[in-house]
């Protein structure tokens, strides 16, 4: 090692000055650049899985945790397997730190055993909606199978997934509602998800009736995103939600159609002048927000 040194010494002696000072620069321009990318922090990432007719949210913290919230589709046969893991596997959430149910319907839960039996995940929260659905006692098998710890959300509780990224669940409270035209849609886990000073308001399949309740319940329900509740179907994402919420942007995951999304829906998110964001139109959507600002990118080129 002395001699090879020696020798390097001997070689930087013999060449002339002002082409040393430009590779010292040069040495020093990188080490600075490199020292930049491991400090610079990373952006939040929210991930619209285009699953067809259901939801799926990657949602990946600055500091690396993932979260996968719902997994399920009516329209896509094979939705965890052919979907789901493939997709989250190229997104890099080779372990998830948590899977959010927001209600137990199938096309929110249906691919959720093929990820529970595919990919570590640390834990399984959810509102426990009584529900013997299949797809849904199946998760709840696999959790006692695996170990993995279940745990309920409740309005007023919030996820810390690093220091500047949080999210709370708004709703439902610790009573459910009874009587509605859908209890499970109505009873549909809410969650705002805030990073710095952006936010994102995610609201399941929740209908008019849990839309009223929520706006009673909370005063501040602004956010830059906005999920259109279920699917953007004419029952949700009302004017009155809308006017509490302002959102910028709204995505609707759907499989496109009369019903998801309604004319009605989509006639008035245009007339709030927010960017509307599809699945069936535009394929997997990904936001990224510095704390600050959000920006989007949308594709076609994941596994479907």
């Amino acid at each position: 090692m002395g001699k090879w040194i020696a020798g390097l010494l001997a070689r930087l002696r013999r060449v002339a000055p002002e082409r040393l000072l430009l590779v010292i620069l040069a040495l020093v321009a990188l080490g600075l650049w490199w020292a930049a990318v491991r400090v610079l922090p990373r952006p939040l990432e929210v991930t619209a899985l285009a699953v067809g007719d259901g939801d799926a949210y990657l949602i990946r913290a600055p500091s690396g945790r993932c979260i996968l919230l719902d997994g399920g589709s009516r329209s896509q046969a094979k939705v965890g397997t052919e979907v789901l893991v493939p997709n989250l596997l190229l997104l890099g959430a080779r372990r998830l730190d948590a899977v959010i149910i927001s209600h137990p319907d199938a096309d929110h839960v249906n691919g959720l055993p093929d990820v529970l039996e595919e990919l570590p995940v640390a834990r399984v929260l959810d509102p426990e909606i009584p529900d013997e659905g299949t797809d849904y006692q199946q998760v709840v098998a696999i959790c006692k199978a695996k170990a993995i710890p279940r745990f309920q959300l409740r309005a007023g509780q919030q996820i810390n997934l690093d220091r500047q990224t949080r999210l709370r669940i708004l709703a439902p409270g610790s009573n459910l509602l009874v009587g509605t035209s859908s209890d499970t849609n109505n009873n549909s886990l809410v969650c705002l998800l805030e990073y710095g000073r952006t936010r994102m308001l995610f609201t399941g399949d929740l209908q008019e009736e849990g839309e009223a309740l929520l706006r009673s319940r909370v005063n501040d329900l602004q956010a830059d995103v906005l999920t259109a509740a279920h699917h953007g179907s004419r029952n949700g994402t009302s004017e009155a939600l809308l006017d509490a919420v302002r959102p910028r942007i709204v995505v609707i995951s759907a499989q496109g159609g009369e019903e998801h999304p309604h004319p009605g829906t989509l006639r008035r998110l245009r007339d709030r002048g927010a960017v509307i964001l599809r699945t069936d139109v535009h394929g997997q959507i990904r936001l990224r927000s510095n704390g600050s600002t959000w920006r989007f990118t949308t594709f076609r080129n994941g596994v479907r």
